[in-house]
């Protein structure tokens, strides 16, 4: 029993010492191993992005008027891993986000159309990018026609609308001039811009925004409310600087292009209070200023706005 004892606890040893010999060659050859298998499983190529070169389309390097509006597409693609961003940039003296856009999808198809800023030159980049990271780009140069000039703009001083239990009209028509009650501008859904309405929210309060934003449906309920609706135009706006002399100076379009940029901006401009001026894109593509002259009440309250805008 002694003899089979001490030939067994040999053989244990012996087999311990081998393993921590060569434990290091076991590790290395564990991590190649595993770093193979990682290799193999990531060895797809990266996602492809092409600019769309049909008719109607910019796909090149281009020279357009201030304020053109020019259209692109973009078809991106990876089939071996789903597309989760899409990002587009504008690099000019500065760079601007244009969009940044989540998604879950193995083809992103996209046709914008977009509007040439007032820089003289403009660079659009557009990135895709896949779940592991991988990412592609491509993009296009866009140069201001020095022959460019300044547009016109209108001008209203005094746009009074109620919020959404106020007797006065909550919606506004750019093109008309005109406030509408809910009513009316169910029936004239392809000329509203904007709308005004008090939000419970204390963070949100007074805002203005526009048919084709997430306005939750018990702002505006009934026959006509909203979901109902089969045209919903979208204005998007960004919060400025300027003052009110800016405001009331710009006798061209030129301030109402720099103010917007070529962020997409928000759908919604939020917690208005006196004095603040929101620049603003419309669905047509006209930018446009407008300032808050004063704001009274909550729900059944009134909001009155100064707007200028690109005729």
């Amino acid at each position: 029993m002694k003899i089979r004892f001490l030939y067994k606890n040999r053989y244990a040893n012996f087999y311990i010492s081998f393993i921590m010999k060569n434990l290091l060659i076991i590790i290395v050859f564990m991590l190649a191993a595993i770093y193979g298998c990682k290799k193999e499983e990531n060895a797809y190529p990266p996602p492809s992005i092409q600019l769309i070169s049909n008719d109607g389309y910019v796909s090149n390097d281009t020279v357009l008027k201030l304020g053109e509006m020019f259209k692109i597409g973009i078809i991106a693609e990876n089939p071996d891993v789903n597309l989760t961003n899409f990002i587009i940039r504008v690099e000019s003296d500065v760079m601007e986000t244009y969009l940044d856009s989540g998604m879950n999808t193995p083809v992103l198809n996209y046709e914008k159309t977009l509007v040439k800023g007032i820089k003289a030159s403009e660079k659009w980049i557009f990135i895709i990018r896949d779940k592991d990271g991988k990412s592609a780009e491509i993009s296009l140069n866009i140069q201001k026609d020095t022959s460019s000039t300044f547009g016109n703009i209108m001008y209203y001083p005094t746009v009074v609308l109620g919020a959404q239990n106020n007797t006065n009209g909550s919606f506004y028509s750019l093109t008309e001039d005109s406030v509408y009650s809910q009513p009316s501008a169910f029936n004239n859904q392809d000329k509203i811009d904007l709308c005004y309405y008090y939000d419970f929210i204390e963070t949100d309060e007074n805002t203005i925004a526009s048919p084709g934003a997430n306005i939750d449906e018990t702002v505006y309920p009934g026959a006509n409310g909203l979901s109902d609706w089969n045209i919903r135009r979208t204005t998007r706006y960004t919060i400025t600087d300027l003052t009110n002399s800016d405001f009331e100076n710009a006798m061209n379009d030129s301030l109402l292009i720099a103010a917007y940029g070529q962020s997409e901006g928000k759908r919604k401009a939020k917690n208005l209070q006196g004095g603040d001026i929101f620049s603003f894109k419309n669905e047509d593509g006209k930018t446009g200023l407008f300032r808050v002259n004063s704001v009274l009440g909550a729900d059944e309250g009134t909001i009155d706005i100064s707007i200028k805008v690109q005729e």
